[in-house]
């Protein structure tokens, strides 16, 4: 798998995703086999992406994490965003015409359960 993520399971069937500098959204396919991979082999149920360290969320953005709900729904893993920062969460709203694919929840505590 890409460099560009951090992965630590969190709980029952919970795993943590910080993404990295290096992460590049443009290429969801870098990422995805691997990381799904690496999900299915902990039997996880929900990734937690804690969005603290992105600053905004373009539409390239958007599209990655979309992208990423929609391959984690397809294996029968939840998305939850977390620990969006305010000018994340408000050009996220800019790219929105439709419910996001993803729940998402104030911190990693309360995107747990």
């Amino acid at each position: 798998m890409n460099g560009g993520m951090h992965l630590t399971p969190i709980g029952s069937g919970v795993v943590l995703l910080e993404p990295k500098e290096g992460l590049d959204p443009s290429d969801p396919d870098a990422y995805l086999d691997g990381l799904l991979h690496y999900l299915q082999g902990r039997a996880a149920r929900r990734l937690v992406y804690d969005a603290g360290a992105v600053v905004i969320i373009d539409a390239v953005y958007y599209r990655w994490l979309a992208r990423l709900a929609a391959a984690c729904r397809v294996t029968g893993i939840d998305v939850t965003v977390v620990n969006m920062r305010p000018s994340a969460a408000f050009a996220l709203a800019r790219q929105l015409d439709d419910d996001p694919p993803f729940a998402c929840a104030l911190d990693v505590d309360h995107a747990r359960y």
